[in-house]
């Protein structure tokens, strides 16, 4: 039997990877990831698919790929696909597992959707960052990957849990006929991987998502390198976010950057505004604030995940959120969960927005485009707002844009924008490939295609959604 790889998402998009590779009858996704751009034409950030119908709306707009054997039966049911006649390919599961690259919602959240006998596997960090974040969600279809809850839901039943089989770099491990090598690379959150995989008729190279300009490039550099021993790989699936971009900020600009605009900046609040999830920035801004006398305030979920990863991991250089350069911002609610009570009571550095009135030349606050409604309580007079996430990639992004631009407006915030990428460039994704060196590439997490022929020497196979490519004469 032909080893093929077909692809049901992750083509002409960024993000929303489901790959499907076929091997002696074993069958494994890559990755089974939120498509934002299939998504984003039926819903916005805050509507969701009615849960009524389970996957029934995302099956019918075409959100996630109409295949059989691979979803839960309960949210099936709902959408009235479980009858006599089609129970027993129901009940016979068509994917063998899913391997994760890392835990971003593009390439993770829709695992969600997958049944639970479908093993996954995935690093030890992603597991550990996606606990944390199922943690701080209310329940939501679109995001149960670790352990979920039948629908409907019944108070009485507990949630089931997945079987997530985890590994470090370098530990290869077998799923049948294919064998799977992750090995570290770089990227905008931590615990991330690409893959050599070895089938039975060739080898094939899976990139993730990946960079060697960010504080850790020397990770994809180790990749690469194993990626290009012992042989010529037959296949290489990579992403090409940024291929179109000729040059990069590094982190280290990011920090100069960001520190200088920081030091003359007097007598007023800097607010910073990034992913949560992003350790490298995180540990940026944490530097700028004790270099400058000033403490960064986070708001309790990024402290959880910040804790959560320190005790995961202590080799991220993660400090203690009780730090002297670190406070965490309670906003008014009318209401605290308890389990938020009790976690500021454990805490004395606790920041109220009353606080930060009184010490606004000595805090630089995390704030993301989502929360600057607390602006109304903390009454800034004037300010600088560093803007340091990626610039808008759509329209719904850019009308983010607008409305983010009015509010800091209207507390006479300046804005600027200082980011580092998660993705290589076109000058590093050359470097890379061509050091590899693979029989056949395929672009993949790109809207920009058409570049890769011009960028790498070796042949380059563009395929559409729902094709496949062949391993051997491909």
């Amino acid at each position: 039997m032909t080893t093929k790889v077909s692809f049901y998402g992750g083509l002409d998009e960024i993000g929303g990877n489901k790959i499907l590779l076929e091997d002696k009858g074993t069958r494994i996704f890559l990755d089974f990831g939120k498509s934002f751009a299939k998504r984003s034409k039926y819903y916005d950030f805050f509507t969701k698919p009615r849960l009524v119908n389970g996957i029934g709306d995302l099956l019918e707009l075409g959100i996630i790929p109409d295949l059989k054997g691979i979803y839960r039966k309960d949210l099936l049911s709902l959408a009235g696909r479980t009858n006599s006649k089609e129970k027993k390919d129901e009940e016979d599961r068509s994917v063998d597992a899913v391997v994760l690259s890392h835990a971003h919602s593009d390439h993770a959240d829709h695992v969600s959707l997958l049944r639970e006998d479908i093993p996954v596997y995935m690093g030890w960090i992603t597991k550990t960052i996606l606990e944390s974040i199922e943690d701080e969600r209310n329940s939501d279809i679109e995001f149960e990957i670790t352990r979920f809850k039948k629908r409907p839901i019944n108070s009485k039943d507990e949630p089931i849990s997945r079987e997530i089989r985890t590994f470090k770099t370098s530990d290869s491990f077998a799923i049948d006929s294919i064998t799977v090598k992750p090995v570290h690379v770089d990227h905008s959150i931590p615990g991330c991987y690409g893959l050599i995989i070895d089938t039975s008729e060739g080898r094939i190279i899976y990139s993730g998502d990946l960079r060697t300009h960010g504080n850790k490039g020397n990770l994809t550099k180790d990749f690469v390198e194993e990626a290009a021993k012992e042989r010529k790989p037959d296949l290489m699936l990579c992403e090409g976010t940024r291929i179109n971009e000729a040059a990069y900020h590094t982190e280290s600009d990011v920090y100069d950057s960001c520190k200088f605009l920081v030091s003359q900046t007097r007598a007023c609040l800097v607010f910073a505004e990034y992913s949560y999830k992003d350790i490298d920035r995180f540990t940026t801004f944490y530097k700028i604030a004790k270099e400058t006398n000033r403490k960064l305030l986070i708001g309790i979920r990024a402290a959880r995940y910040l804790q959560a990863l320190k005790l995961a991991d202590p080799s991220l250089g993660i400090p203690e959120i009780d730090d002297e350069s670190i406070g965490i911002y309670r906003p008014r609610e009318l209401k605290c969960a308890p389990d938020n009570k009790e976690f500021y009571e454990k805490h004395s550095n606790i920041w109220t927005f009353s606080d930060m009135k009184a010490k606004e030349s000595q805090l630089i606050v995390s704030m993301s485009s989502y929360s600057l409604d607390e602006l109304i309580d903390i009454e800034p007079s004037k300010g600088l707002y560093i803007h340091s996430t990626s610039e808008p990639f759509n329209e719904e992004g850019e009308i983010d844009e607008q409305r983010t631009k009015r509010w800091l407006a209207k507390y006479g915030l300046k804005s600027v924008h200082c980011h580092c990428s998660g993705h290589a460039s076109g000058i590093e994704l050359a470097k890379i490939v061509n050091t590899i060196d693979p029989k056949i590439v395929v672009p993949i997490h790109t809207e920009q295609h058409d570049l890769f022929p011009i960028l790498f020497h070796q042949r380059v196979a563009i395929v559409k959604e729902g094709n496949h490519v062949n391993l051997m004469g491909a």
